[in-house]
């Protein structure tokens, strides 16, 4: 098994069942009007059920309109989340995005999740971003606001330096190892997490720079993909999907609810993982093996199809998901998978893969979000 192989290993289904699933999807790119066209036709035909449709769902109601009881202990939570996010210096966080963009670095990088030789860098930012809409619509006290709208403004200057519409704490060239299957730790997880936190600035805060911004990285994103369908396969985008892309479709179906542009509904469904995605809906439990903080994001992202679409289906691949994981996959307090690699077991197995580390976070956060 060579390098690569080895370290997609865990990811996927064998190429064989890939190339199955793939060929159920368009080879090539459609151009222009008629991918439009196609996309707009599909989306109208799933929506025509009426009973399906994406209007009857239940509508959660806005943090605008909820505030917590000063004397409880989740008002005590609030403010000391609130105290901690106002800790944050928008220079530090920005850091390393200036320094992407070749713009004037002010103060110190954060360590850790961001420090500048992490490839991961910048994706706690998009957490922060998400995090701080969230705080502001919840409380809109003014500090915690003016704090990420300077954010925002940063991060801008750092995209337009840049032109094309990227916007990362790392160079552009991890997509290039990325599409050519080359070792790179994750890139579209964290550009997920940029895009998400933009997508609740603007649906939370209002900030519409955020949504520019937002549909920018989409446009960018775009490009790579179409790069990699048109000049290799689409087999060839189905195999750098191996690596964990977080929420990409779910932040685009999320986009596309706001722009009704078809062409992030079709990107949003390139996104979908059709070897994972297609076990669920011949609902066939056989997640043994998946590497779960990879897939669980898709999952969610299916869900917010069938919100978007009204395709059946996708409701069944969300229904039978959580059926299955809390029913074979779930310890007795409801947390899930042991921390052996993030991977998958058995089912109903649970008890030989106990060890020190069970019940991880990242994959308990990811199954909150399944609906």
């Amino acid at each position: 098994m060579s390098h690569g192989e080895e370290m997609f290993s865990h990811y996927h289904l064998i190429p064989m069942d890939e190339t199955a699933w793939s060929n159920l999807q368009p080879r090539k790119m459609l151009k222009g009007e008629q991918e439009f066209e196609w996309i707009t036709t599909y989306r109208k035909s799933k929506n025509s059920a009426g009973s399906n449709s994406a209007g009857e769902f239940l509508k959660e109601v806005s943090l605008q309109d909820v505030r917590l009881d000063p004397s409880s202990v989740r008002w005590r939570a609030q403010q000391t989340n609130l105290e901690y996010l106002l800790l944050f210096d928008v220079d530090s966080l920005v850091w390393s995005f200036r320094k992407t963009a070749s713009l004037p670095t002010s103060g110190k990088a954060y360590g850790g999740w961001e420090e500048p030789t992490c490839e991961l860098r910048g994706h706690f930012v998009g957490h922060y971003l998400s995090t701080t809409a969230q705080m502001w619509a919840s409380t809109h006290v003014d500090s915690i606001g003016e704090k990420m709208s300077a954010l925002v403004t940063a991060l801008a200057a750092c995209q337009e330096k840049m032109v094309t519409g990227y916007l990362s704490a790392f160079p552009s060239d991890q997509f290039d190892r990325f599409e050519t299957i080359k070792p790179v730790w994750t890139p579209y997880y964290t550009i997920h997490k940029i895009m998400a936190g933009l997508l609740d600035q603007y649906t939370l805060a209002g900030n519409k720079q955020a949504l520019k911004m937002v549909t920018w990285m989409a446009d960018y994103c775009w490009s790579c993909v179409s790069n990699v369908i048109i000049n290799y396969s689409i087999e060839r985008h189905w195999l750098s999907l191996n690596e964990e892309t977080g929420g990409m479709n779910d932040a685009l179906y999320q986009l596309f609810s706001v722009t009704n542009h078809t062409k992030h509904l079709f990107l949003a469904h390139l996104f979908d993982k059709p070897c994972f995605l297609g076990l669920l809906a011949v609902q066939a439990d056989d997640i043994a093996g998946f590497h779960a903080n990879t897939h669980i994001p898709v999952v969610v992202g299916a869900q917010m199809r069938y919100e978007v679409t009204g395709d059946p289906l996708y409701k069944t691949i969300g229904t039978f998901f959580m059926d299955i994981v809390n029913s074979s996959h779930s310890y007795a307090t409801g947390e899930l998978l042991p921390s052996l690699g993030e991977l998958w077991k058995y089912p109903k197995r649970l008890a030989t893969t106990l060890e020190v580390e069970n019940e991880e976070s990242c994959t308990t956060y990811n199954m909150l979000k399944v609906i």
